[in-house]
């Protein structure tokens, strides 16, 4: 099943290599016309698909429309976690990591319903860069694998960095799952299942399967895939850069197809 959407190769090494030539398969990305999250449940997308819980027949089920303006993610299927920002403290970013609660951001004009979403921005980060990112069962490992994969909307500010990194920790690569290691003076986790994607300046939706996530490379353990049964959290980061602007929407998880 081919879902992608205006993704972009997995490592930073391919980007400086396919570097113009692929710039211009991003306009070849699903519009809004194509693909609709935000607004209500009910609402019906081309192709007949449709929001809700995927144990009743819907296409795609909600993580997080941002509707409420809160940081908390939606409760379906036990799901409760809330959204956060990170960085390697080197620089300043918006929100900060230290905010007790995380404010969504209005967009304006909205987007096919669409009113709130996740936004940072910042710059001057030197070493690793910042992101921000949310928890599926506060800290807890969460159960994915009656899934498909994910979908979510991001875009950039114009002039700002575009390449941004999606991953998923999950009990292999996150500190707390115990199979990576923490030393002194380096770590082997963190080296979470994701891909890399370009952002334009318009919003476009991005899917990715289970199967299509994959590590980088440099951390360990190095599973065959991720552990979809024991997922913690989704993030999104951006690498050291000068400046950076980057808005998320409209999380959702892709229903198994009949």
């Amino acid at each position: 099943m081919q879902i992608r959407c205006a993704v972009w190769p997995r490592s930073a090494k391919h980007v400086r290599r396919w570097g113009a030539a692929l710039i211009g398969l991003l306009a070849l990305g699903c519009s809004d016309e194509g693909h609709r999250l935000g607004g209500t449940e009910e609402y019906a997308v081309r192709g007949g698909k449709k929001l809700g819980v995927c144990a009743m027949g819907a296409d795609i089920e909600i993580i997080d429309q941002m509707e409420d303006g809160d940081g908390t993610i939606e409760d379906t299927a036990r799901r409760g976690g809330v959204w956060f920002a990170f960085n390697d403290k080197t620089g300043t970013q918006v929100p900060t990591s230290e905010d007790e609660t995380f404010v969504m951001t209005e967009l304006d004009p909205p987007r096919s319903g669409s009113h709130f979403a996740a936004r940072s921005y910042g710059a001057g980060f030197s070493k690793w860069g910042a992101g921000i990112g949310f928890e599926l069962l506060n800290q807890k490992p969460y159960d994915v694998s009656s899934y498909a994969g994910i979908t979510f909307w991001a875009r950039r500010a114009p002039s700002t960095a575009s390449t941004l990194r999606f991953a998923m920790t999950d009990i292999a690569t996150a500190p707390r799952g115990g199979q990576c290691r923490e030393y002194a003076d380096y770590s082997t986790c963190s080296d979470y299942f994701g891909a890399d994607i370009i952002l334009g300046t318009a919003f476009r939706r991005y899917s990715f399967t289970w199967a299509e996530l994959a590590q980088e490379g440099w951390g360990e353990p190095h599973p065959a895939s991720i552990a979809t049964s024991a997922v913690y959290g989704v993030r999104f980061q951006t690498d050291p850069v000068e400046s950076f602007d980057f808005t998320i929407d409209d999380v959702g998880l892709l229903c198994h197809p009949k």
